[in-house]
């Protein structure tokens, strides 16, 4: 793992000094408000929808026991909702039953609405949230059983996919803002930072699964899942070309299950390319069609590299047709934009072991 750097260049990020806890400066990046606003919900707010600016951002896990007491006092009426909240998903269990209530809260329009469904949802699920953990399909169904007249959960690709984005977003902002407990908070009235991180760190190591191709990743249920993340782990120059053999190599650990990194420093035009690379991935439903597309492009890679090396900036190709004609591909270039300027902090960061 001491071999990934990352810096992609990205102009505009403000590094400043902040204090530590032992009063000693470390290194801390300032996370931009509208992304950190802008990738939390407001869903359970009194409206259906916040009407004024927050002064906290409420973070939950669906895995947490002392967050589903809270969401349940919440959904039963009990304790006041909060005005926006995140999703804690750095196990693959709150992964797997966070997408499907945000799926749905993103197929349902009305405010109104949405919010009385998602709090029954929610009170169905802390009255044995245990089960649904365990039973994902359970769960699944469940959520279908709610979901607004004439579409459902596994056709709705859209509302699948970008709940998909927004739950892997929310995740590295918690990562790099070292929000990794639940429940917590982030308070809104004062500059939200990213802090100083050690390397070989357990948050550093989160740092690395979340700021990774989600798609790729393999599920974290274990410790030993978590330790072997510095193993998985690569930062991919898009710059470098590779024989037909190096692409053979890099598609077994990328399909295996990796955390892959884009490295480099990159300029805009370069950056470019990568957005619309994997904003194409953004608009897939789930991590398997977006694993089976990028199996695909690796075969086809490898196939044309055997002609002769090829960098992966050659092998992108042209976005998809039905990805530049669907009405969320800027959101989906919006998505991949964010992810690679928080992956940009990253080597700004980190620090080494003492």
């Amino acid at each position: 793992m001491s071999g990934l750097k990352t810096g992609l260049g990205v102009s505009g990020l403000a590094l400043i000094l902040a204090a530590s806890p032992h009063g000693k400066a470390q290194n801390a990046m300032v996370l931009p408000t509208d992304a950190t606003l802008g990738y939390s919900l407001d869903w359970f707010a009194a409206s259906g929808e916040a009407t004024t600016l927050p002064t906290e951002i409420v973070v939950y896990s669906l895995s947490c026991g002392k967050c589903i007491e809270e969401l349940s006092a919440i959904a039963r009426g009990y304790a006041p909702a909060p005005d926006r909240f995140m999703l804690a998903s750095f196990k693959k269990k709150d992964r797997d039953v966070s997408i499907p209530l945000l799926s749905l809260g993103l197929s349902n329009v009305d405010p109104k609405t949405r919010r009385s469904t998602l709090l029954d949802l929610i009170r169905i699920y802390t009255g044995d949230s245990d089960h649904y953990l365990e039973n994902l399909e359970d769960w699944v169904t469940t959520v279908e059983s709610h979901w607004p007249i004439g579409s459902g959960y596994k056709e709705d690709v859209l509302s699948r996919a970008f709940a998909t984005n927004v739950l892997d977003m929310q995740a590295r902002i918690l990562a790099l803002m070292d929000k990794m407990g639940t429940p917590d908070k982030i308070p809104l009235d004062q500059p939200t930072l990213a802090l100083e991180v050690t390397r070989g760190s357990d948050r550093y190591n989160a740092m690395v699964a979340t700021l990774s191709l989600s798609w790729l990743r393999p599920g974290l249920e274990t410790k030993e899942d978590a330790e072997s993340i510095g193993k998985r782990a690569r930062s991919i120059d898009p710059l470098k070309s590779l024989s037909a053999l190096q692409w053979k190599e890099l598609k077994e650990w990328a399909m295996s299950g990796a955390y892959w990194i884009w490295g480099g420093r990159l300029g805009t035009d370069i950056l470019g390319e990568i957005i619309d690379w994997q904003a194409q991935y953004h608009l897939l439903p789930d991590d398997a069609t977006r694993l089976e597309k990028q199996r695909k492009w690796f075969d086809y890679t490898i196939l044309r590299a055997a002609k002769g090396p090829l960098s992966p900036l050659e092998a992108f190709g042209l976005a998809d047709i039905e990805a530049l004609a669907s009405p969320a591909w800027s959101a989906a270039q919006a998505d991949a934009r964010q992810q690679l300027v928080f992956a940009s902090y990253l080597g700004n960061l980190t620090t080494s072991k003492k």
